[in-house]
């Protein structure tokens, strides 16, 4: 066994501790660079270990993922938004709220919501046909679009009319997730300061959704053969139903990270495309060649492998949930290192996916390597997390971001409005600092 885990000493980290707060994945990425895929960064009467190398990450999200709890301050600070939902909940309650939920995710029921996908995005084209500049912030577009396919898939409801209001309760309140995290001794979310107000006032926009969907589900008393109408008669071992708590802390779980994340992989893959012409000439040639001009429908997946490829580059490049964090509840052997009971593991699906043992020229966008057979270890690329709490929604992202890609790309380019480069900004998401900028240009 290893004894020593390579690392900065306190006296190297504690000049860089700012550069930790406002930059982590550059921080992350450049230990990585220094020290290895194992690093031990030194805070004080802690454990702290960023693992990166694709077995050691086996390891801690499948093989020993019994041995390692979600009790972080990372999913303390989302649970005030989620409550405890499938994000931030752990041990029997979550994996019993897991396999109620999980029907709702079946490829068979996920294979009959591309009609529900392909015509949000025709009413998004719809809307810019109207935009007489031809500058969107498809950041933006992405949530609004994203939120909407949500609400029709697993609610059977209509979105549309609230989009923007929730779209901007969810950015309001995550953001206020990453600035409790960057400021943990700052006041407790009680105290009426205007942050924590706005926090509250957004909290209050989707909790009223929810408890709408609830509310109005009952009084119809006919049920759906949807995500909801599940939850709802989902019974425990005593043959109880979800409280009306747990309900609302599900349904904020599924409306946040359903559509947040998918929002985020799809904007950085307009960016992507926009910096790699010829990528965007090989997914046009495809798109033309199956499909000629009509929309794809889940059928047509198959013979759309290019843009699958280019969706899972991006997904590569940008991972949505860059951030893993676990908390040992006893002592393990990690990569060969000792692990003691109370470490803390930051575990970096953006770190992991730039190992160049892995992933030849890692920071070099080219979808063709997802088509060739000889692919990576299946922990060297984690867009969707690992083991038994892999993402309940992976299926649903993949098929999503596929038949959006191919029904908007028919019919527009999308081009940079700003010369600035686009910086990212690891809040909750990946997200484009200031947002996308782009240009409609009609093919």
């Amino acid at each position: 066994m290893r004894q020593a885990v390579p690392g900065p000493t306190p006296r190297e980290l504690l000049p860089r501790l700012r550069e930790l707060q406002q930059d982590p994945l550059e921080f992350l990425l450049e230990l990585a660079r220094r020290y290895g895929p194992f690093v031990r960064i030194p805070v004080p009467g802690l454990h702290v270990f960023s693992i990166a190398q694709p077995d050691a990450v086996k390891h801690v999200l499948q093989d020993n993922a019994r041995n390692y709890s979600k009790r972080t301050l990372q999913f303390t600070n989302l649970s005030l938004v989620t409550g405890q939902g499938l994000l931030t909940s752990d041990g029997e309650f979550w994996l019993r709220q897991r396999r109620m939920a999980q029907p709702a995710f079946h490829r068979q029921r996920i294979a009959g919501f591309g009609g529900a996908m392909t015509g949000a995005a025709l009413r998004m084209l719809e809307r810019w046909k109207a935009k007489q500049d031809g500058v969107l912030d498809l950041d933006h577009e992405m949530m609004e679009m994203t939120l909407e396919i949500v609400g029709l898939t697993l609610f059977s409801s209509d979105f549309s009319a609230a989009a923007k209001r929730m779209v901007e309760a969810t950015l309001t309140a995550l953001d206020y997730v990453i600035h409790k995290a960057q400021n943990p001794f700052g006041p407790p979310a009680w105290v009426p300061t205007m942050r924590n107000r706005r926090f509250r006032q957004a909290l209050d926009v989707l909790d009223r959704a929810v408890y709408r969907l609830v509310e109005e589900r009952r009084a119809r008393g006919q049920p759906h053969d949807d995500l909801l109408s599940m939850l709802l008669e989902a019974r425990d071992d005593d043959g109880q139903p979800m409280t009306l708590r747990q309900l609302r802390d599900e349904l904020i779980t599924v409306i946040i990270a359903g559509h947040e994340t998918v929002a985020s992989a799809l904007t950085w893959t307009w960016h992507l495309l926009a910096q790699h012409p010829q990528a965007e000439a090989t997914l046009h040639a495809e798109l033309a060649q199956v499909l000629g001009g009509r929309t794809p429908t889940m059928d047509d997946l198959p013979r759309l492998p290019y843009t699958r490829a280019v969706f899972e580059e991006a997904l590569r490049l940008y991972p949505p949930a860059w951030l893993i964090t676990r908390r040992a509840t006893g002592p393990d052997t990690v990569g060969g290192y000792p692990i003691p009971r109370g470490s803390l593991l930051v575990l970096s699906p953006y770190i992991t996916h730039r190992q160049a043992s892995a992933w030849p020229e890692p920071e070099t966008f080219r979808p063709e390597r997802f088509l060739e057979d000889a692919r990576p270890p299946r922990y060297a690329y984690i867009p969707f997390g690992g083991g038994p709490r892999l993402c309940i929604g992976n299926t649903f992202a993949l098929v999503e971001g596929q038949l959006i890609l191919a029904t908007v790309a028919q019919h527009y380019r999308l081009r940079p409005a700003n010369p600035k480069p686009v910086e990212a900004a690891p809040l909750v998401t990946i997200r484009p600092k200031g947002g996308l900028w782009m240009r409609l240009e009609r093919r």
